[in-house]
């Protein structure tokens, strides 16, 4: 028995040698996995961990978690297997791979995998959770469940996003979702005078909140560290010959470091409170939809140092630190957890739900070894 698990060891060092990281990022980027569509590409992910060796199981939302190793260090490998809707060809052109997923973000969620497989093959201490979530791209349903289940403590995480396999992200905005809903008395389209229209009291909201995004950006401060405002939804209407008689206006405001969600929700509400003065014909109500706080690592932190000291003896070049203006999962783990986080993987994030999602072979295996020995200079603390 003990000769066949050397073996078996020496075969799956093998398999990583011979191209298997590679592979198995293709056959990812072959399953079309929109959010909500995630299970075929799940069972993909549990049965090659399987074969690395992790202990794997799936939960009832359909995150995938594989473990191997025990004790400390222990750290957590989180990627997203959802994308954006819009199926693209996987093909490679030379040393580059597209399809959708490329880099936003298969390649990362397999970099992590091979990398934590690696860094236990090659004598790392302590324990590798891989976790594989879904619906990162809409509601992070994924992460909220593993949150609500959490019962043990990491010492550092890494969350799979792209910031190229030579820069490092430390800090993402927060995200705050409202909808404001505007009813009134619909009436016949011939005679609009005697009616309140929903959609023109909407589009004087817009207006109002136009003024808040313009106030945000006459700041001074740069994108990161101010925060900003768009409209993204406006609905009205429900018949072309009647005056409308509700509008729905739905707002994304992201939230800088040193601000949180809840004074830009009090000040987003007070602003609605007095518009709602102003139109006494109206019912209009807002809900806050989502929302999550902006995440900060420090950048002096062991964990952004080793990230920085592989970033250099892999790549022959300095890291970069990058603080970016959207959201991911790393925000509502940090909050809920404490964990020490980076956010890192291979991959050119302007990319990032365009046509054009591509990622170089070369620069997804340096990934892999950076996250590897950035691991290993951790777990010579413990």
């Amino acid at each position: 028995m003990r000769c066949w698990r050397k073996r078996r060891r020496r075969e799956r060092v093998l398999e990583m040698e011979e191209g298997y990281p590679e592979r198995l990022l293709l056959r990812m980027l072959e399953i079309y996995s929109p959010s909500g569509q995630e299970g075929e590409i799940g069972r993909l992910l549990a049965d090659e961990m399987e074969k690395l060796g992790y202990s794997v199981r799936i939960d009832s939302v359909g995150n995938v978690e594989g473990r191997v190793g025990s004790g400390r260090p222990k750290f957590l490998l989180c990627g997203h297997m959802d994308t954006v809707e819009g199926f693209l060809e996987v093909k490679r052109r030379g040393k580059v791979v597209f399809g959708r997923g490329a880099v936003d973000a298969k390649s990362p969620l397999a970099a992590l995998i091979c990398a934590g497989k690696r860094y236990i093959e090659e004598g790392g201490k302590g324990t590798v959770v891989a976790l594989a979530v879904v619906d990162e791209e809409g509601k992070s349903r994924g992460m909220r469940h593993f949150l609500s289940n959490l019962d043990e403590e990491f010492d550092f995480a890494v969350f799979g996003e792209p910031s190229s396999a030579y820069g490092v992200t430390v800090g993402y905005k927060g995200r705050l979702v409202f909808t404001v809903t505007i009813r009134t008395s619909p009436g016949h389209a011939s005679a609009p005078r005697f009616f309140e229209n929903a959609v023109y009291i909407g589009t004087d909201l817009v207006g109002e909140l136009r003024s808040l995004e313009e106030e945000w950006e006459r700041s001074g401060e740069d994108l990161f560290k101010s925060p900003s405002l768009c409209v993204t939804l406006f609905r009205g209407g429900t018949q072309d010959n009647t005056v409308p008689g509700i509008c729905e206006v739905t707002a994304d405001v992201r939230v800088p470091p040193g601000m949180s969600s809840k004074l830009l929700k009090e000040r987003i509400q007070l602003i609605i409170e007095e518009f709602k003065r102003r139109r006494e014909k109206a019912e209009i109500s807002v809900e806050f939809k989502d929302e999550n706080e902006p995440f900060e690592e420090d950048p002096e932190s062991p964990l952004v140092i080793a990230f920085l000291d592989a970033i250099r003896e892999v790549g022959g070049r300095e890291g970069k630190l990058l603080r970016k203006s959207g959201t991911s999962d790393v925000n509502d783990f940090v909050r809920a957890s404490g964990t020490h986080s980076v956010v890192y993987g291979p991959g050119n994030s302007k990319l990032d739900h365009t046509p054009m999602e591509n990622v170089s072979i070369e620069e997804f295996y340096d990934s892999i070894e950076i996250i590897k020995r950035a691991m290993k200079r951790l777990d010579s603390l413990f």
